[in-house]
């Protein structure tokens, strides 16, 4: 089959999501907790050998560190990947992506057989890295496996003339796999459990359903269910205007402490408000700075922002969370306080007690034409289930309680 590319529809319909049992496929797998719950992992298995990698919704490649890639300033290292590429190596592609926290990867791209929750993709793009700044290791994931949209690669061209829109889109894991029709329906659905005290590496910390894989039974769901468009790429610092790039959505609003509060995203000029993104892969949500002063507003007394740490919030571990909720599609979940104020392993500090807040403030400029994209990560999943409906293009979020 071609190549899956996601475009705009006006059309696009929003039921909540029913599956024909008799037409479903798919499989599924455990996510394995990574740095007390600041990621998430799972297995992946490449041409007969198995790989431990980040699983990130806000990215699309996977990739894996070259068999003799050199780790420096590391006190340990985890498997490395390849020697080579078993079915050939891409010579006009180069892989090349770069984080938010200063962190990148480059490398080159090949193919071979990728398997993962019963699923095999015979012949899968995917890169291997050689060069890589990458500050926040955890010596337990040797890469990454990306499930963002096909149009938000990282691949690019070797003659930077060919690139006229800067990427080369082609299909990831996930969407190779929906081709072959493998994942039916096509969607995927991502849950979190419960933090643990100081949850070790490889330690149970949710789970994967691919197409018509079941959900695990006794997640403790709330009955609250919403569904919210996926928001078509509307910047064109991050991609082609009308691309699917991310899990965007529009939130409605927010509640501290029984305040309604609407929400009030940044604004593109000559464009309108900038979606937000559900993303595996960030471990505090970071938003808006008027949702964060509604949160800080409450601790006694208020914490000031941390200069030498990106300006974020650290209260007092013994201090009282206010009650958070998000209303998405007209419905609220409800937010645990372990995720609201981040203590443990995750984000306590033992010098000072002090805990990281959850909820971190985006910082823009009223004249910034692109500000940044607000970010609901793993603190936010680990309290909705997220179904990510492809078929619809629309996000699916279910409510738990794990009091």
């Amino acid at each position: 089959m071609g190549r899956l590319i996601v475009h705009h529809s006006a059309d696009s319909v929003l039921p909540l999501f029913s599956l024909d049992v008799e037409l479903a496929q798919g499989g599924s797998g455990p996510l394995d907790n990574v740095a007390a719950g600041a990621a998430y992992a799972l297995t992946v298995n490449i041409d007969g050998s198995d790989y431990q990698v980040l699983f990130d919704t806000g990215s699309s490649d996977l990739f894996l560190a070259k068999h003799n890639f050199v780790c420096e300033d590391a006190d340990g290292a985890p498997v490395a990947g390849p020697e080579a590429f078993s079915q050939g190596t891409i010579e006009d592609q180069l892989f090349n992506i770069s984080y938010g926290d200063g962190s990148f990867a480059t490398g080159d791209f090949g193919y071979g057989t990728v398997s993962y929750g019963g699923i095999t993709v015979s012949r899968q793009q995917y890169a291997l890295v050689n060069t890589a700044y990458w500050p926040h290791g955890n010596n337990f994931t040797s890469g990454i496996i990306g499930f963002a949209f096909p149009n938000n690669t990282a691949a690019y061209y070797t003659n930077p003339t060919r690139n006229d829109h800067g990427n080369v889109p082609y299909n990831p894991w996930l969407f190779s796999a929906i081709d072959d029709g493998d994942i039916v329906p096509a969607q995927f659905t991502v849950g979190l459990y419960r933090r643990g005290k100081n949850d070790t590496n490889g330690s149970p910390g949710g789970f994967l359903a691919l197409g018509g894989a079941p959900q695990p039974a006794s997640l403790p769901y709330t009955g609250v269910w919403a569904s919210s468009p996926i928001v078509p790429n509307t910047n064109a610092d991050l991609g082609r205007l009308g691309d699917y790039l991310y899990y965007s959505f529009h939130p409605d609003g927010f509640t501290v402490n029984g305040e309604y509060i609407e929400w009030k995203p940044p604004t593109q000029k000559n464009i309108g408000p900038v979606p937000s993104v559900v993303d595996s892969g960030t471990p505090v949500s970071q938003l808006p700075l008027d949702v964060i002063e509604a949160i800080i507003r409450t601790f006694d007394p208020v914490p000031f922002p941390n200069p030498f740490a990106n300006f974020w919030y650290f209260p007092p571990c013994n201090a009282t969370p206010p009650e958070i909720s998000f209303r998405i599609g007209g419905k609220d979940f409800a937010i645990n306080p372990r995720d609201v104020l981040l203590d443990d392993a995750l984000g306590e500090n033992p010098d000072d007690g002090s805990c990281l807040l959850g909820f971190q403030p985006l910082f823009t400029s009223p004249d910034d034409p692109h500000p940044p994209t607000p970010i609901f990560g793993a603190n936010f999943i680990r309290n909705a289930v997220v179904v990510h409906d492809l078929e619809n293009l629309q996000l699916i979020f279910g409510g738990v309680d794990w009091n």
